[in-house]
């Protein structure tokens, strides 16, 4: 699906989702979009993803191209060993829309992958985190928007949740994580 304007980073993430489907990149949508299909809608001006290239027979550079293939702006930022991102792909359209490819965070448990759930995102099936990941992953974000999205997905779909493996994967993140998520529990 290809975009004709701006405010449509939904349809650009089908794109790039269909990049990353082609050179078999594992990839999850995190941010709004797993907000939103987990219970709690919010704006977002873009869409957001972690991927793998570990293991992958595609490269940074292979993947690079074929986004740029598409006739997408492609920029690269790496993480240090103190950011808590590998790095970040910031792929743009000629309309401003945007999506984000993180190429790994600090702590994330690499079988999130296989965790994640097929969704349909305008008709089109793409690969969601899985709740207990993206739970996990918002709280070690820390940020009052990610801890309302985590108050939010709590209310709305705790019946849905394993508890037991949100603990451990909020674990891996840090005790300070799971303090919180301890706190977010109670509440």
């Amino acid at each position: 699906m290809t975009t004709d304007a701006p405010g449509q980073s939904a349809q650009l993430f089908l794109c790039v989702a269909g990049v990353l489907d082609q050179l078999r990149v594992p990839y999850a949508a995190i941010g709004a979009m797993a907000a939103a299909y987990f219970g709690v809608v919010r704006a977002s001006l873009d869409a957001d993803a972690v991927i793998s290239l570990a293991g992958s027979a595609t490269t940074m550079d292979d993947l690079l191209a074929a986004l740029r293939g598409e006739g997408l702006s492609v920029t690269v930022r790496l993480g240090d060993e103190s950011d808590p991102l590998a790095g970040v792909i910031a792929v743009e359209d000629g309309y401003a829309n945007r999506v984000d490819l993180i190429l790994g965070i600090r702590g994330m448990d690499s079988a999130a992958f296989s965790r994640t759930i097929p969704a349909p995102l305008l008709g089109t099936p793409i690969r969601m985190i899985g709740i207990e990941d993206f739970i996990a992953m918002k709280i070690f974000a820390g940020g009052p928007r990610d801890t309302d999205d985590v108050r939010g997905v709590l209310q709305v779909s705790r019946a849905a949740i394993d508890l037991e493996l949100t603990k451990q994967l909020t674990a891996r993140y840090g005790p300070n994580e799971l303090g919180i998520l301890e706190r977010l529990l109670s509440e």
